[in-house]
């Protein structure tokens, strides 16, 4: 098997869309320091507070699983609070394409 790279781990979820949202992780500006290290891709997802439910943030990881362990190596989920000015970002993006609740 070839090495894979973040580059790979981003190219296999670059379609991955937010459970609630109709746009991906990616435009959303969630996914964050990826990082593949041994047989481990390591991913941050960026959320706007982080007191979010739990049920958003296994939805969000279970989201990404799929598409990365394709590629042939598991995956770590580490959660990271936005910065503000992503976090405004994210709440006007969330508002002009909201498709509902999980």
């Amino acid at each position: 098997m070839a090495d894979i790279t973040a580059d790979d781990v981003m190219n296999a979820i670059k379609n991955v869309e937010h459970p609630e949202i109709s746009l991906t992780l990616i435009d959303l500006g969630m996914i964050k320091n990826v990082a593949v290290n041994n047989n481990t891709a390591e991913v941050t997802i960026a959320i706007p507070v982080l007191g979010i439910p739990d049920a958003v943030k296994i939805a969000l990881a279970q989201s990404i699983q799929q598409p990365i362990e394709s590629l042939g190596v598991e995956l770590s989920v580490d959660f990271a609070e936005m910065t503000p000015e992503a976090r405004d970002r994210f709440l006007m993006l969330s508002r002009q394409n909201w498709k509902g609740a999980i």
